[in-house]
């Protein structure tokens, strides 16, 4: 079974654990680019291709290469907020609070 196949539940779990594995910096990138997907479906653009995903992707890592962990875990605190308030703002926010990076 492709990934492309996988039913809705396991294609999420995949996903969780594929992002989980990630190094910090590219935890970011991938967070980065999931807000800009979903600011571009908020905005009724089209969807990105995946040429286009990969060089946002380029453009972040090489964004961030430098930074020290704690630029980047600020950075990251960052675009969680961001997320996380228009979540609240659509309701679909999770009840609870950051614990830990």
């Amino acid at each position: 079974m492709t990934v492309q196949t996988l039913p809705p539940p396991d294609l999420i779990r995949k996903t969780i654990i594929e992002v989980a594995s990630l190094p910090e910096k590219d935890m970011l990138s991938v967070l980065e680019v999931v807000g800009k997907i979903k600011q571009r479906e908020k905005d009724g653009l089209p969807n990105l291709t995946v040429a286009e995903i990969r060089a946002e992707a380029k453009r972040i890592a090489a964004e961030t290469a430098g930074m020290s962990r704690k630029e980047v875990m600020n950075r990251f605190r960052e675009t969680v907020e961001q997320i996380r308030s228009e979540a609240i703002a659509k309701g679909t926010a999770l009840e609870g609070e950051w614990e830990r990076d």
